[in-house]
Protein backbone atom coordinates (compact mmCIF):
# COMPACT_ATOMS: atom_id res chain seq x y z
CA UNK A 1 0.00 0.00 0.00
CA UNK A 2 1.25 3.64 -0.55
CA UNK A 3 0.70 7.28 0.38
CA UNK A 4 0.85 9.46 -2.87
CA UNK A 5 0.01 13.41 -2.70
CA UNK A 6 -0.38 14.81 -6.13
CA UNK A 7 0.37 18.78 -6.12
CA UNK A 8 1.57 21.35 -9.24
CA UNK A 9 3.12 24.76 -9.99
CA UNK A 10 0.11 25.53 -12.25
CA UNK A 11 -2.78 24.50 -13.39
CA UNK A 12 -2.15 21.20 -14.80
CA UNK A 13 -4.51 18.97 -13.48
CA UNK A 14 -3.85 17.85 -10.45
CA UNK A 15 -7.40 17.16 -9.63
CA UNK A 16 -8.14 14.74 -13.05
CA UNK A 17 -4.94 13.17 -12.29
CA UNK A 18 -5.61 12.45 -9.11
CA UNK A 19 -9.59 11.18 -9.38
CA UNK A 20 -8.49 8.90 -12.03
CA UNK A 21 -5.65 7.47 -10.27
CA UNK A 22 -7.92 6.55 -7.32
CA UNK A 23 -10.28 5.24 -9.57
CA UNK A 24 -7.95 2.88 -11.44
CA UNK A 25 -5.67 1.79 -8.67
CA UNK A 26 -4.95 -1.97 -8.56
CA UNK A 27 -5.91 -1.92 -4.82
CA UNK A 28 -8.75 -0.10 -3.21
CA UNK A 29 -8.04 3.33 -2.63
CA UNK A 30 -8.68 6.72 -0.60
CA UNK A 31 -8.85 10.18 -2.75
CA UNK A 32 -8.11 13.09 -0.01
CA UNK A 33 -9.23 16.13 -1.49
CA UNK A 34 -6.94 18.59 -0.37
CA UNK A 35 -6.64 21.29 -2.31
CA UNK A 36 -6.69 24.81 0.03
CA UNK A 37 -8.08 26.31 -2.98
CA UNK A 38 -11.27 24.01 -2.44
CA UNK A 39 -12.34 20.55 -4.24
CA UNK A 40 -14.43 20.58 -7.35
CA UNK A 41 -15.16 16.82 -7.23
CA UNK A 42 -18.69 16.58 -5.34
CA UNK A 43 -19.98 19.14 -8.41
CA UNK A 44 -18.13 17.92 -10.87
CA UNK A 45 -17.96 14.41 -10.74
CA UNK A 46 -20.45 13.74 -8.46
CA UNK A 47 -22.80 16.32 -9.62
CA UNK A 48 -23.65 17.92 -7.02
CA UNK A 49 -25.01 14.85 -4.92
CA UNK A 50 -23.45 16.21 -1.62
CA UNK A 51 -22.89 19.77 -0.51
CA UNK A 52 -21.46 21.63 2.56
CA UNK A 53 -22.45 19.12 4.73
CA UNK A 54 -19.79 16.84 4.29
CA UNK A 55 -15.63 17.49 4.13
CA UNK A 56 -12.25 18.63 5.64
CA UNK A 57 -14.30 22.04 6.97
CA UNK A 58 -15.99 20.03 9.49
CA UNK A 59 -12.97 17.86 10.59
CA UNK A 60 -11.43 21.14 11.55
CA UNK A 61 -14.27 21.42 13.44
CA UNK A 62 -14.07 18.06 15.23
CA UNK A 63 -10.13 18.69 15.83
CA UNK A 64 -10.80 21.08 18.19
CA UNK A 65 -13.46 18.96 20.32
CA UNK A 66 -11.20 15.87 20.46
CA UNK A 67 -13.23 13.91 17.67
CA UNK A 68 -11.52 13.87 14.63
CA UNK A 69 -11.03 9.93 13.91
CA UNK A 70 -15.11 9.55 14.44
CA UNK A 71 -15.81 12.89 11.94
CA UNK A 72 -13.09 11.47 9.17
CA UNK A 73 -15.09 7.97 8.98
CA UNK A 74 -18.10 10.29 9.09
CA UNK A 75 -17.60 12.08 6.10
CA UNK A 76 -15.94 9.58 3.94
CA UNK A 77 -17.97 9.24 0.79
CA UNK A 78 -18.04 6.42 -1.85
CA UNK A 79 -16.59 7.21 -5.37
CA UNK A 80 -18.06 3.67 -7.16
CA UNK A 81 -20.79 1.71 -6.26
CA UNK A 82 -18.60 -1.04 -4.34
CA UNK A 83 -17.71 0.68 -1.55
CA UNK A 84 -13.70 -0.03 -2.26
CA UNK A 85 -13.28 3.27 -3.70
CA UNK A 86 -13.32 6.16 -0.82
CA UNK A 87 -13.77 9.77 -1.15
CA UNK A 88 -12.94 12.50 1.64
CA UNK A 89 -14.38 15.37 0.29
CA UNK A 90 -12.88 19.03 -0.08
CA UNK A 91 -13.10 22.28 1.17
CA UNK A 92 -16.13 24.30 -0.65
CA UNK A 93 -14.71 27.87 0.56
CA UNK A 94 -10.70 28.85 0.51
CA UNK A 95 -11.28 30.85 3.22
CA UNK A 96 -12.30 27.66 5.29
CA UNK A 97 -8.47 26.82 4.81
CA UNK A 98 -6.61 28.67 7.65
CA UNK A 99 -9.18 26.49 10.25
CA UNK A 100 -7.44 23.65 9.06
CA UNK A 101 -3.66 24.57 9.75
CA UNK A 102 -3.93 22.52 13.13
CA UNK A 103 -5.19 19.15 11.52
CA UNK A 104 -3.46 18.50 8.67
CA UNK A 105 -0.92 16.87 11.16
CA UNK A 106 -3.49 14.40 13.08
CA UNK A 107 -5.27 14.23 9.66
CA UNK A 108 -2.00 12.79 8.06
CA UNK A 109 -1.97 10.25 10.53
CA UNK A 110 -4.94 8.96 9.71
CA UNK A 111 -4.34 8.72 6.34
CA UNK A 112 -1.23 6.80 6.96
CA UNK A 113 -3.47 4.47 9.54
CA UNK A 114 -5.72 3.98 6.27
CA UNK A 115 -2.70 3.13 4.00
CA UNK A 116 -0.76 0.65 6.46
CA UNK A 117 -3.22 -0.84 8.97
CA UNK A 118 -7.22 -0.67 6.94
CA UNK A 119 -5.65 -1.82 3.16
CA UNK A 120 -5.83 1.49 1.37
CA UNK A 121 -3.98 3.28 -1.10
CA UNK A 122 -4.03 6.47 -0.29
CA UNK A 123 -4.22 9.28 -3.03
CA UNK A 124 -4.00 12.93 -2.01
CA UNK A 125 -5.32 15.96 -4.07
CA UNK A 126 -2.98 18.66 -2.73
CA UNK A 127 -3.82 21.51 -5.36
CA UNK A 128 -1.66 23.81 -6.55
CA UNK A 129 1.73 24.79 -3.75
CA UNK A 130 1.55 27.76 -2.36
CA UNK A 131 4.87 29.31 -1.84
CA UNK A 132 5.75 32.11 0.45
CA UNK A 133 9.02 34.05 0.85
CA UNK A 134 11.66 31.00 2.17
CA UNK A 135 9.39 28.02 1.37
CA UNK A 136 5.87 26.25 0.95
CA UNK A 137 3.26 28.27 2.86
CA UNK A 138 2.75 26.94 6.38
CA UNK A 139 -0.95 27.39 6.85
CA UNK A 140 -2.10 28.19 3.05
CA UNK A 141 -0.94 24.78 1.69
CA UNK A 142 -1.75 21.25 3.30
CA UNK A 143 2.18 20.66 3.23
CA UNK A 144 2.09 18.66 6.36
CA UNK A 145 0.19 16.01 4.11
CA UNK A 146 3.30 15.89 1.59
CA UNK A 147 5.29 15.33 5.04
CA UNK A 148 4.38 11.66 5.61
CA UNK A 149 3.61 10.83 1.92
CA UNK A 150 5.60 7.58 0.17
CA UNK A 151 5.65 9.48 -2.71
CA UNK A 152 4.81 13.44 -3.86
CA UNK A 153 3.83 13.61 -7.73
CA UNK A 154 4.15 16.82 -9.33
CA UNK A 155 2.03 16.94 -12.18
CA UNK A 156 2.80 19.42 -15.21
CA UNK A 157 2.24 18.97 -18.65
CA UNK A 158 5.53 17.94 -20.99
CA UNK A 159 5.88 21.60 -22.82
CA UNK A 160 8.33 23.99 -22.05
CA UNK A 161 6.17 26.30 -20.31
CA UNK A 162 5.48 23.82 -17.93
CA UNK A 163 8.88 23.01 -17.26
CA UNK A 164 9.88 26.38 -17.43
CA UNK A 165 6.89 27.23 -14.23
CA UNK A 166 7.74 24.06 -12.50
CA UNK A 167 11.33 24.39 -11.81
CA UNK A 168 11.71 26.71 -9.28
CA UNK A 169 8.41 25.04 -7.05
CA UNK A 170 10.30 21.79 -7.53
CA UNK A 171 13.36 23.17 -5.87
CA UNK A 172 11.16 24.64 -2.81
CA UNK A 173 9.39 20.83 -2.70
CA UNK A 174 12.84 19.48 -2.43
CA UNK A 175 13.48 21.69 0.03
CA UNK A 176 10.75 21.16 1.94
CA UNK A 177 10.74 17.65 1.71
CA UNK A 178 14.32 17.28 2.75
CA UNK A 179 13.77 19.50 5.84
CA UNK A 180 10.44 18.44 7.71
CA UNK A 181 9.97 14.82 5.28
CA UNK A 182 10.94 11.74 4.14
CA UNK A 183 13.35 13.49 1.67
CA UNK A 184 14.14 15.38 -1.30
CA UNK A 185 13.90 11.76 -3.25
CA UNK A 186 10.17 11.73 -2.02
CA UNK A 187 9.31 13.87 -5.29
CA UNK A 188 8.20 12.70 -9.36
CA UNK A 189 6.94 14.11 -11.85
CA UNK A 190 3.77 13.20 -13.34
CA UNK A 191 3.24 13.87 -17.39
CA UNK A 192 -0.03 15.19 -18.66
CA UNK A 193 0.27 14.59 -22.36
CA UNK A 194 -0.15 18.27 -24.23
CA UNK A 195 3.02 19.11 -25.90
CA UNK A 196 6.20 17.78 -27.58
CA UNK A 197 9.00 17.30 -24.73
CA UNK A 198 10.18 13.79 -24.08
CA UNK A 199 9.68 12.87 -20.48
CA UNK A 200 13.85 11.80 -20.72
CA UNK A 201 14.34 15.45 -21.41
CA UNK A 202 12.22 16.96 -19.08
CA UNK A 203 13.56 14.49 -16.36
CA UNK A 204 17.27 15.63 -17.23
CA UNK A 205 16.10 19.72 -17.04
CA UNK A 206 14.58 19.10 -13.47
CA UNK A 207 16.74 16.60 -12.25
CA UNK A 208 13.85 14.28 -11.11
CA UNK A 209 12.31 11.05 -12.28
CA UNK A 210 8.92 10.66 -14.29
CA UNK A 211 7.07 7.78 -12.70
CA UNK A 212 4.25 8.35 -15.73
CA UNK A 213 2.92 10.02 -18.41
CA UNK A 214 -1.14 10.34 -18.92
CA UNK A 215 -2.88 11.16 -22.43
CA UNK A 216 -4.30 14.53 -23.36
CA UNK A 217 -7.57 12.73 -23.02
CA UNK A 218 -10.45 15.67 -23.53
CA UNK A 219 -13.45 13.20 -23.77
CA UNK A 220 -12.47 11.41 -20.43
CA UNK A 221 -11.17 14.60 -18.55
CA UNK A 222 -14.42 16.23 -18.90
CA UNK A 223 -16.10 13.31 -17.80
CA UNK A 224 -13.96 13.11 -14.64
CA UNK A 225 -14.34 16.87 -14.30
CA UNK A 226 -18.07 17.22 -14.73
CA UNK A 227 -19.64 13.84 -14.23
CA UNK A 228 -22.15 12.37 -16.47
CA UNK A 229 -25.66 10.71 -16.61
CA UNK A 230 -24.45 8.54 -19.25
CA UNK A 231 -23.18 4.65 -18.78
CA UNK A 232 -19.62 4.95 -19.05
CA UNK A 233 -16.80 2.02 -19.49
CA UNK A 234 -14.01 3.04 -17.52
CA UNK A 235 -11.72 -0.16 -18.58
CA UNK A 236 -12.00 1.73 -22.18
CA UNK A 237 -10.56 4.72 -21.76
CA UNK A 238 -7.42 5.22 -21.80
CA UNK A 239 -6.84 8.07 -19.18
CA UNK A 240 -7.78 5.28 -17.05
CA UNK A 241 -5.94 2.91 -18.48
CA UNK A 242 -2.50 5.33 -18.22
CA UNK A 243 -3.72 5.93 -14.53
CA UNK A 244 -3.41 2.12 -13.46
CA UNK A 245 -0.31 2.14 -14.79
CA UNK A 246 1.13 5.43 -12.85
CA UNK A 247 -0.93 3.95 -9.29
CA UNK A 248 1.23 0.38 -10.21
CA UNK A 249 4.93 2.33 -10.76
CA UNK A 250 4.32 4.56 -7.69
CA UNK A 251 3.51 1.71 -5.56
CA UNK A 252 6.62 -0.54 -6.84
CA UNK A 253 8.67 2.98 -6.26
CA UNK A 254 6.77 3.71 -2.74
CA UNK A 255 7.18 0.42 -1.72
CA UNK A 256 11.13 0.10 -2.57
CA UNK A 257 11.54 4.07 -0.87
CA UNK A 258 10.25 2.78 2.92
CA UNK A 259 12.31 -0.97 2.39
CA UNK A 260 15.10 0.64 1.25
CA UNK A 261 14.61 3.61 4.01
CA UNK A 262 14.02 0.96 6.65
CA UNK A 263 10.52 2.82 7.35
CA UNK A 264 8.57 0.87 10.15
CA UNK A 265 4.64 0.89 9.81
CA UNK A 266 3.72 3.92 11.83
CA UNK A 267 1.22 2.10 15.38
CA UNK A 268 -1.99 2.92 16.49
CA UNK A 269 -2.00 4.17 19.40
CA UNK A 270 -5.29 5.70 19.78
CA UNK A 271 -8.36 3.11 20.29
CA UNK A 272 -10.82 5.49 18.50
CA UNK A 273 -8.54 5.14 15.68
CA UNK A 274 -8.18 1.43 16.14
CA UNK A 275 -11.88 1.07 15.76
CA UNK A 276 -12.52 3.63 12.35
CA UNK A 277 -9.38 1.52 10.83
CA UNK A 278 -10.98 -1.53 11.87
CA UNK A 279 -14.47 -0.87 9.88
CA UNK A 280 -12.90 0.54 7.23
CA UNK A 281 -10.36 -2.32 6.73
CA UNK A 282 -10.72 -3.04 2.94
CA UNK A 283 -12.77 -6.00 1.89
CA UNK A 284 -10.70 -6.69 -1.44
CA UNK A 285 -6.74 -6.41 -2.68
CA UNK A 286 -7.32 -5.79 -6.12
CA UNK A 287 -10.20 -4.56 -7.56
CA UNK A 288 -11.38 -3.79 -11.78
CA UNK A 289 -10.64 -0.24 -13.01
CA UNK A 290 -14.28 1.27 -11.49
CA UNK A 291 -15.90 4.59 -12.23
Amino acid sequence: MSVIALTSAHASGVTVSSLAMALAGPRPSLLAEADAKGGSIRTGYRMGEWGGEVGLWHLAQADREGALAEAFEAHLRRLDASGSRLWLPGLTDPLQAAALSQTWEPLSLLLQAMDQHAGYDVVIDAGRVVLEPGGVHPSLYPRPLLHRADLVLLVMRNTMTSVAQTLPVARSLQKELAERGTGADALRLLLVQEGDVSGHDIARRLEIPVIGTLPWEEKTARILTHGTTRQVKPSAMRLLKHAREAARAAEVDASTRRLRMQLPPPPVTSPVVAGVVQRLTAPHQEVTISG
